[in-house]
């Protein structure tokens, strides 16, 4: 369990929690100094039972608000602070909305210095922070009066927060592991060491890191747990890693620590729910330059929106970030303002990388139910969604992820992911749409080449050869040798068997010298003379010797029976079948290596043997 402080300064966070571990805070000397926290400190508590709980102390000061928030995200409970000579003041009101926007589920009402009030102002305290604290969506349970001097109500504080640790449900291990760092420092030896709350997941001793956004990469040489030496870090806890292989410059205050190995990259634009808190200066207009403070970041950003959003008020926004963040659906954050810097609202993480197109706002996005958001984020991505991005998309552990997609009749694993059956069917449509047009422009053509069609219907592999195997599987289409046929197609030419019969007459009369395609185009006066010359190949009534060029069947044999009579007890030397054919090098050539390449010869030196001589 994580405890954070939240509250006014000087209202005694610091010397609470000194009182409940018995450990100093404020550690830098500058605090020392001022007398105030400024920087985030972290001390482990001892519970009843033997279970630990590690305390995040946070500054309470105006000016360290953006501190404030990078401690209090991760946070399981809240200890919220009032003292008692003072009560609710602009610090407290400003911690309360940012625990709001964070969504903390929990925290306890702590009123301070208890000792230095009368009874009945120290009940009126009480009563107004009841009151105040009855408004908010955190589960606050009664407020407790303490005082770190005389002793008063320690224990009792300390009893509550054991019991609520007993409350927590394991956090998930078998998740993707990631860590806001709020803290790095070298240690020699070690290398960087970074610390965080883990949000999600495990990572061991010798497991590949990375550090985003500066995407460096290293290895676990150690890990630390409240002083503790670990093997394998725990989800939800306070842990320090030393890495090695990522320099300190690579790993500060705001960044992210992830497995090397998993699918966890930044985004620049993340599409979020947002609250404006009520009693807002101004709305959230288009354009509005505001800070995004998520995890340990804080990061500038524009609001796209609709409109606005006015005090008070929710809606869906776009947020263009000005630098890069490691985000996951349902991830809290909260928003200040850029300048005077101030909390104005804050929200939940939608889409962590929307479609950079114009934002499409589809139902269920920003429903409970992640079916209903597995259905949105499809209708935003016609293309489908790749099966290691739903864990982010969905901010669910791998394995409840893909159990949504695998229960949603209407998805289809294909290849490497997750497609809607309408969308392949829409691309079996478009594919059939293709073909029957190709046919009616090159009736003569015996199909459309394969590649031709994949390029065609301008979609991704897998779904585009999914598409095409369930046409084939249905009969709908013929796949024939690298090319795609509608059933039932039959080729034809123009003019039908009267004119396939005048261009094969034309190639059989020039026997051993036929001319080529363009010759045949030019003295036929068609432009479909490649599709009829395949077409009578196909019925064997000509044969493709070169691409360009045809023979008559008689006219091969002819060739052939040259062959074996020169070649009958020596070799065939390329000029002897010249003279004694009579056709030139042209023809010569291309004749040889058909007779080579269907068995009837053999090269051997600068001459040919027949094969079975």
């Amino acid at each position: 369990m994580i405890v954070g402080t939240a509250g006014h300064i000087d209202h005694g966070k610091s010397a609470l929690v000194a009182a409940l571990t018995g450990r100093a805070m404020d550690r830098l000397a500058e605090e020392r100094r001022r007398g105030i926290t400024i920087d985030l400190n972290f001390v482990p508590l001892e519970l009843d039972g033997g279970r630990l709980a590690g305390v995040v102390d946070v500054p309470g000061h105006e000016d360290f608000i953006r501190t404030m928030v990078a401690g209090a995200s991760g946070i399981d409970l809240a200890l919220f602070v009032v003292a008692a000579d003072e009560g609710i003041m602009p610090q407290t009101v400003e911690h309360l909305a940012v625990l709001e926007h964070l969504g903390v589920r929990a925290g306890i009402p702590v009123v301070t210095k208890a000792d230095l009030v009368e009874a009945d102002w120290l009940e009126l305290v009480l009563a107004e922070l009841s009151d105040r604290l009855a408004l908010s969506p955190v589960a606050f349970g009664p407020p407790i009066a303490v005082s770190v001097r005389s002793g008063l109500g320690l224990e009792a504080l300390r009893a509550r927060l054991a019991a609520h640790a007993k409350t927590l449900a394991p956090r998930v291990g078998a998740d993707l592991f990631r860590l806001p760092v709020d803290r790095a420092f070298s240690v020699a030896g070690v290398g960087t060491v970074v610390t965080g709350t883990a949000w999600s997941g495990r990572l061991a001793i010798g497991d590949a890191a990375q550090v985003f956004p500066s995407a460096a990469h290293g290895r676990v040489r150690s890990i630390q747990s409240h002083g503790r030496a670990l093997r394998e870090s725990e989800p939800g806890a306070r842990t320090a890693f030393g890495l090695a292989g990522i320099s300190l410059g690579d790993a500060p205050r705001g960044s992210w620590l992830v497995a090397a190995d998993s699918p966890w990259r930044v985004t620049r634009v993340i599409d979020a729910e947002v609250g404006v808190e009520a009693d807002a200066d101004h709305p959230l207009v288009p354009r509005s330059r505001v800070r995004v403070h998520l995890g340990t970041a804080e990061v500038m950003a524009r609001v796209q929106v609709r409109g606005a959003v006015g005090p008070g008020e929710r809606q869906t926004v776009r947020l263009s970030l000005e630098q890069p963040v490691v985000a996951r659906a349902n991830d809290r954050f909260v928003l200040r303002s850029y300048s005077p810097v101030a909390t104005i609202g804050g929200g939940r993480v939608l889409d962590p990388h929307p479609p950079r197109r114009r934002p499409l706002w589809p139902v269920g996005l920003n429903a409970e139910r992640p079916a209903e958001r597995l259905s949105a984020l499809l209708d935003r991505r016609p293309e489908g969604l790749a099966a290691a991005d739903l864990p982010i998309l969905l901010g669910l552990p791998p394995s409840a992820a893909a159990a949504v997609a695998q229960a949603d009749a209407g998805l289809r694993r294909v290849g490497e992911r997750w497609v809607r059956d309408t969308s392949i069917r829409a691309l079996g449509s478009a594919a059939l749409a293709a073909l029957k047009a190709f046919h009616r422009a090159h009736p003569a053509a015996r199909g459309m080449p394969l590649e031709t069609l994949r390029h065609r219907l301008h979609a991704g592999d897998p779904s585009v050869e999914c598409a095409i195997s369930d046409l084939a599987a249905a009969g709908r289409l013929r796949l024939d040798a690298g090319v795609a046929v509608v059933s039932g197609f039959v080729p034809r030419v123009e003019g039908g068997e009267i004119e396939m019969d005048r261009v094969v007459r034309i190639v059989e009369d020039a026997a051993l010298s036929p001319p080529s395609l363009s010759e045949l185009e030019r003295l036929t006066g068609r432009r479909d003379i490649g599709a009829m010359l395949h077409l009578a190949a196909r019925s064997g009534r000509i044969v493709a010797v070169e691409r360009e060029r045809y023979y008559a069947p008689a006219a091969l044999e002819r060739f052939a029976a040259a062959l074996a009579e020169l070649g009958r007890d020596r070799l065939i030397a390329p000029g002897t079948v010249r003279d004694r054919l009579g056709i030139s090098r042209k023809y010569l050539i291309p004749l040889l290596e058909w007779a080579d390449a269907t068995g009837i010869t053999e090269r051997v030196g600068g001459g040919r043997r027949l094969r079975n001589a």
